[in-house]
C-alpha cells in the first residue's frame, strides 16, 4: 500500500483505475471506458456501480461516465473510513472484557487460592503482577495505606508509572503515608510530584496498616505486616472489604493533607473564619488584621485552592482536609 493510492481509503485497484481513468478522460462510455481499464464488461458495469454508490462517479443519459470532484471524493472516504476504524476500535475496546473470564479460569487453577473470597499469594513478584492486574481492572478509585517512611528508590521507581496511568485514566486516588516519609528528600519530592498530578495525599503519626483497596470491591493487605516480601491475601469478601474500608476512613480521617502541612497559623485561621464569615472586615477584625493583609490572604488561599468563589474555596478546603 503506497501513499498515493486509495487502498488505505477502501478502495480497490479495480476502482481506483476507473476512478483515475474517468478524471483522465471524462465523458468515456462503457465500451471505451472498458478498454482503457483492461476490464471486462462485467467487471466494469460491477466496479462503476460501486463508484456510484460511493459518490465517486456519475453518469449522463448516454451512459458517458466522469468523476466527482477528488477532494469531495477523498474527504468523503476519509470520513467513512474513520468512521470504521472507530466502530473497529470500540469492539477492540468493548472485547477487554475477555481478559475477566479468562482471569477467572487462571484463579480456578491456582493451587494457593483459599476457599472463601480469599486469595493467598506468595513471592513479591506475584503480588507485583496481581497489583498490575488489579489496578488494570479498577475504573473509579483506588485507596492506599502506606505505613512505612521514606520509600527506596526502586520503589519510587516501580509505583511511578502505575500511579500515572491510573490518573491518566481519570482513576480518584487517595493515600495515607506515615508523616515522617516527608523527612526524606526523594520521598517528598516524589509525593508532591503525585498530589500536583491529582492524587489526595494525608500523613499520619500514628501506626499505619498496609493495604490496597481497588473499587471498594477487592482489597490486598500482607500475610506477614512485618515483611510484606512474603506475599499477600486478596480479600473480596464483602464482610472483611467493609472492616477494611473503615479502618482506612479512620486512617484518613485522623490524617493531615500534605498542604495543610504547609499552612501557617495564620491561613488556616483565615480559612475556618472564611467557611462561617460573609465580609472581609468581620474576618479582618477577628484577627486583629487590616482588611488588605486578610484579603491578600483569601486570595493566596483560594489560588492554592484552584476556587473562584469563597463558598468554593471552603467546600474545596473541606474536600482537602485543610479545615
Amino acid at each position: 500500500m503506497g501513499l498515493n493510492d486509495l487502498s488505505q481509503l477502501g478502495v480497490s485497484p479495480d476502482e481506483e483505475r476507473v476512478y483515475r481513468a474517468v478524471l483522465r478522460a471524462p465523458g468515456l462510455g462503457l465500451n471505451a471506458l472498458a478498454l482503457t481499464c483492461g476490464l471486462d464488461q462485467e467487471c466494469l458495469g460491477d466496479v462503476v456501480t460501486r463508484l456510484q454508490s460511493r459518490g465517486m462517479v456519475k453518469s449522463d443519459q448516454q451512459q458517458r461516465i466522469s468523476g466527482t470532484d477528488p477532494v469531495v471524493v477523498v474527504e468523503r472516504l476519509v470520513e467513512a473510513r474513520l468512521s470504521e476504524l472507530q466502530k473497529e476500535l470500540q469492539q477492540v475496546i468493548s472485547s477487554r472484557h475477555l481478559a475477566t473470564t479468562l482471569l477467572e479460569d487462571q484463579r480456578e487453577g491456582q493451587r494457593n487460592a483459599v476457599p472463601g473470597d480469599v486469595e493467598r499469594i506468595e513471592g513479591l513478584e506475584q503480588v507485583r503482577s496481581r497489583i498490575d492486574e488489579l489496578t488494570f481492572f479498577t475504573h473509579h478509585e483506588l485507596l492506599a495505606v502506606q505505613p512505612k517512611g521514606a520509600l527506596s528508590a526502586a520503589a519510587i521507581e516501580a509505583t511511578r508509572e502505575a500511579d500515572l496511568r491510573c490518573l491518566r485514566r481519570g482513576i480518584e486516588m487517595r493515600t495515607v503515608i506515615r508523616a515522617d516519609a516527608l523527612q526524606d528528600g526523594p520521598t517528598a519530592d516524589y509525593l508532591g510530584e503525585l498530589a500536583a498530578k491529582g492524587v489526595l495525599i494525608r500523613a499520619a503519626d500514628g501506626p499505619l496498616e498496609r493495604m490496597l483497596i481497588f473499587d471498594r470491591r477487592t482489597a490486598l493487605v500482607p500475610i506477614d505486616p512485618q515483611d510484606s516480601a512474603r506475599g499477600a491475601l486478596v480479600v473480596h469478601q464483602a464482610g472483611m472489604l467493609a472492616s477494611l474500608l473503615a479502618l482506612f476512613e479512620r486512617f484518613w480521617s485522623g490524617a493531615a493533607s500534605l498542604d495543610q502541612e504547609r499552612l501557617s497559623d495564620i491561613e488556616q485561621q483565615v480559612l475556618r473564619i472564611m467557611a462561617r464569615v460573609d465580609k472581609d472586615e468581620a474576618g479582618a477584625r477577628e484577627l486583629n488584621i487590616s482588611v488588605r493583609t486578610y484579603r491578600g490572604h483569601v486570595a493566596e488561599l483560594m489560588r492554592r485552592l484552584g476556587a473562584t468563589s469563597r463558598v468554593q474555596g471552603a467546600l474545596a478546603a473541606r474536600d482537602r482536609g485543610w479545615i
